[in-house]
């Protein structure tokens, strides 16, 4: 399975120059705790929720690159265990410098365990 069966949309992005308050209410609106920064289409690194928290800044002088990314023809697999070894919770998908989305380890995990029946996604809060 590829990255590109994986990424879900729709895509939220916000601009290294928007404020970060801006970011967080998108984020609060769309039950995100990352999103892309990009500018004019061109990714440009990502922000966290925790980063844009009660701060009147830009996006750009809270966002963080660079990131991991992985690009739309990567195996999910290896994905996965790139996310898992660097414990990192969701990774923008890119195509020639372009945002195409963000998937997070948790969805990577979901997508590979149908096609291997022996791996299984834990339900947050399940208990037994």
């Amino acid at each position: 399975m590829k990255v590109r069966d994986v990424v879900i949309g729709p895509l939220v992005t916000v601009g290294p120059r928007d404020f970060a308050r801006h970011a967080e209410g998108l984020m609060d609106d769309s039950g995100l705790t990352v999103l892309p920064v990009s500018d004019h289409g061109v990714f440009r690194g990502v922000v966290t929720k925790a980063a844009c928290a009660g701060v009147t800044c830009k996006v750009q002088d809270v966002m963080s690159q660079p990131v991991l990314t992985a690009g739309p023809e990567m195996e999910a697999a290896t994905l996965y265990d790139a996310m898992t070894l660097r414990e990192v919770l969701s990774v923008p998908i890119l195509e020639d410098g372009r945002i195409l989305g963000v998937v997070t380890r948790r969805d990577v995990l979901r997508a590979i365990s149908h096609e291997d029946p022996h791996l299984r996604v834990g339900h947050a809060g399940s208990h037994g």
